[in-house]
């Protein structure tokens, strides 16, 4: 295409020649032709010279010439082009200049006061540059950044810059390699480097140095960790992340990650050696030990119905995952070891588990934890009948063992049929027939946690038990103008027999246990198998809602439970002890995408309404800008020996200060009678396209043996290109 059509014949004519006649080594080096366009095309045959002036854009083999005048030497095989010259790579590269002269078609050739913009925004400048086999850019005196220039004052420095005496571009070997280079931040030296190189942004995965991170606390001292990112192949890589202190030596935190063609493989460990042994206060004793974890986390898919995998959690000592601050680390009080197969095909769910356990609190024994394996279950729910009805299936079998301590083994069966009625005024009803069927082995039972059984042989210990239920509901819903109304009172009566809990029956997977909505309407409450909800009784509730017209809602739950008479099966603090259960109630408020708020109240049911458990919280704001504020109050629990009363309240804030800078704060308290801080977090962070540096000081204030007061300093930062 010619922009100007005067002499279209002759213009037309000379690109022939050219892509003919006078380009014959390109053409018969099996290099594609050559297309030209510009506003005037001049072709001297007796010199071998073709001149395109104006807007002239060549294009050949997936690059792109740009520029004001281009002429090619077909005796040099040499093509020279001036002003406002860029050259764009099929990789997205593109080279600018004043004056560039390449030959070999295209591939190489000498640029003067070259411009380098990369695929990823990065950029560089240099006084020239050379272009070398078609794949390797040789800058001199050059610098190299990948933050924006400054759009009020572009010969402002930016954030950070790489400046370097020769900079070479291999795109074959997609690396940047940089000789005697400085590293500047807001135009000031801070690095120098002799040899310095990283991936160019075509690289997805290379191994090299990570960002170092840096911290100065209490426990560690001053303490630095340096990762190394190793790629093995295109499905797997491995970083090895050795850190130094002043206090407590080195530690040694190697991460491993595998994509298999039907599943993955995430695996991490750490050990350190040669540390001081130390007594339940924390206080340095004589000797040394060694302390570690690992973890690994395996799953994989046989087929599009069956997965398999393992978890595996495991620590040398109880303190040592909070103490070295262990990325993703449980918030309970234990690690879980697991070993999995579930298949799930249309209605039906079959699944085999193995679990082992590594208690974390005081003074718990590793021979009495339990070895869980197997356990295996399999559910079926049948498709509705004429009328709706459907019928479930589960059946359960556990087996339970401890190096000292009570064996078990259960098997369970539960069949259960529906049966939905929808009235034409609008009622609900729900019929439920369920049998529930245990059987249980044991050894040493009277050491099982809930049995009370004077043998320590060999026992049977068997129930079955029927239940039937109705469940009412009456959902009134008013539309009002922009708003829908909701209004839903719940009446569900429950019949089964009283007892179900003989005491030669051990309690191993209903020990926690809470009453609040969420179990309200269960048929059994308990969490588990080892435990029954049995007699009579009558749940009750209502639900309101209101839903806006953009999304916004809210809702309120509120209920109670009444059984026909008290009795034991119930621990004192749990809000189900007596005939009329606690209150609970589920408060939600989310008017619009800024605002949510979450309250779930536990009172009792006594003229004080004394609060058993209260939870809140709240969130206001945008992702940039946020507020978060949570409280606690959870009263004495029979799971724990040593539970009272707990209550805590936690705050944070995000604040976008500006477009770049950003501050981050929280604080969680103890608001007991001897309470006082928990933990204080302050960070200051800054964030742009090409950076990104957080400060921050932590305290935190737990004391668990080893685990004393720390307060901690970091520096964390990232920089685009290199991260």
């Amino acid at each position: 295409m010619i922009r100007r059509r005067l002499a279209l014949p002759i213009t037309l004519l000379s690109v022939s020649v050219w892509l003919t006649s006078a380009l014959p080594a390109r053409a018969q080096s099996d290099k594609n032709p050559a297309l030209v366009t510009a506003d005037t095309l001049k072709y001297d045959q007796s010199l071998g010279l073709v001149t395109a002036e104006g807007g002239v854009e060549l294009s050949q083999d997936g690059r792109t010439l740009l520029a004001d005048l281009v002429s090619y030497s077909e005796r040099d095989d040499k093509v020279i082009a001036s002003g406002s010259v860029s050259l764009m790579e099929a990789d997205g590269t593109v080279l600018f200049a004043d004056y560039m002269e390449l030959t070999g078609g295209m591939r190489n050739g000498f640029i003067r006061d070259a411009a380098l913009l990369l695929s990823d925004n990065s950029r560089g400048a240099a006084a020239y540059a050379e272009r070398r086999d078609g794949n390797r850019t040789v800058l001199r005196k050059a610098v190299y950044t990948t933050c924006s220039l400054c759009a009020e004052d572009r010969s402002r420095a930016p954030l950070w810059q790489l400046k370097a005496d020769r900079v070479v571009h291999d795109q074959q070997a997609q690396e940047i390699v940089y000789r005697d280079a400085l590293f500047e931040m807001f135009g000031v030296p801070i690095l120098y480097m002799p040899y310095f190189s990283h991936p160019d942004p075509t690289v997805n995965r290379r191994s090299g140095l990570l960002p170092p991170n840096y911290q100065s606390d209490t426990f560690f001292g001053q303490a630095i960790r340096i990762p190394y990112y190793y790629v093995i192949d295109d499905y797997s890589d491995v970083t090895i992340s050795p850190m130094a202190s002043t206090k407590e030596g080195g530690q040694l935190y190697t991460e491993y990650r595998q994509r298999l063609a039907t599943g993955e493989i995430h695996a991490d460990g750490s050990f350190t050696s040669k540390v001081d042994k130390r007594d339940d206060n924390g206080n340095r004793q004589e000797g040394e030990q060694i302390r570690g974890h690992l973890r690994a986390n395996m799953a994989f898919r046989a087929n599009d119905d069956v997965t398999w995998g393992a978890s595996i959690f495991r620590a040398t000592d109880d303190t040592y995952v909070s103490r070295y601050s262990i990325p993703d680390r449980p918030s309970s009080n234990a690690l879980t070891s697991r070993v999995f197969a579930e298949a799930i095909n249309d209605r039906h769910y079959a699944a085999a588990n193995a679990f082992a356990f590594q208690n974390l609190r005081t003074g718990t024994s590793a021979v009495e934890e339990p070895l869980v394996a197997p356990i295996l279950q399999y559910a079926v729910t049948t498709e509705p009948g004429d009328y709706g009805g459907r019928w479930n299936f589960d059946v359960n079998m556990a087996a339970l063992y401890r190096q000292d301590g009570a064996d078990s083994r259960r098997l369970s069966a539960t069949t259960a049929w529906s049966q939905p009625y929808f009235a034409p005024s609008g009622e609900v009803y729900t019929a439920t027939a369920m049998l529930k069927t245990d059987g249980y082995w044991l050894n040493n039972s009277e050491e099982s946690l809930g049995a009370a059984i004077n043998s320590g042989n060999d026992d049977f210990a068997g129930r079955a038990i029927p239940l039937v239920a109705l469940d009412w509901r009456y959902p009134l819903v008013r539309d009002d103008g922009r708003y829908r109304q909701l209004i839903e009172p719940i009446i569900m009566g429950v019949v089964t027999p009283y007892g179900g809990n003989p005491k030669n029956i051990p309690n191993e997977d209903s020990l926690s246990f809470e009453f609040d909505e969420t179990n309200l309407f269960s048929l059994n409450r308990y969490p588990g198998y080892d435990r029954w909800d049995g007699g009579p009784k009558l749940n009750y509730g209502l639900r309101s809602a209101v839903y806006g017209p953009s999304g916004g809602y809210s809702e309120l739950l509120v209920g109670q439970s009444l059984r026909a008479k008290a009795d034991d099966t119930f621990a004192a603090s749990s809000g189900l002890n007596d005939q009329l259960s606690d209150y609970v109630s589920r408060l939600t408020v989310s008017p619009g995408r800024y605002v949510s708020l979450v309250n779930r109240l536990r009172l009792a049911q006594n003229k004080q309404l004394s609060v058993q458990r209260h939870e809140t919280s709240v969130t206001l704001g945008t992702g940039q800008t946020n507020l978060s504020v949570a409280y606690g109050k959870l009263g004495p629990t029979a799971f724990l020996a040593d539970s009272e009363e707990r209550e805590a309240a936690s705050l944070s804030t995000r604040l976008q200060l500006s477009q770049y800078w950003s501050t981050e704060l929280r604080h969680t308290r103890d608001l007991g009678d001897e309470g006082g801080s928990l933990l204080n977090f302050a960070g200051l962070r800054y964030t742009d396209e090409c950076f990104d540096i957080m400060l921050f000081a932590q305290r935190t204030f737990t004391i668990n043996r080893d685990i004393q007061p720390t307060t901690t300093v970091g520096l964390r930062f990232r920089i685009a290109t290199f991260n």
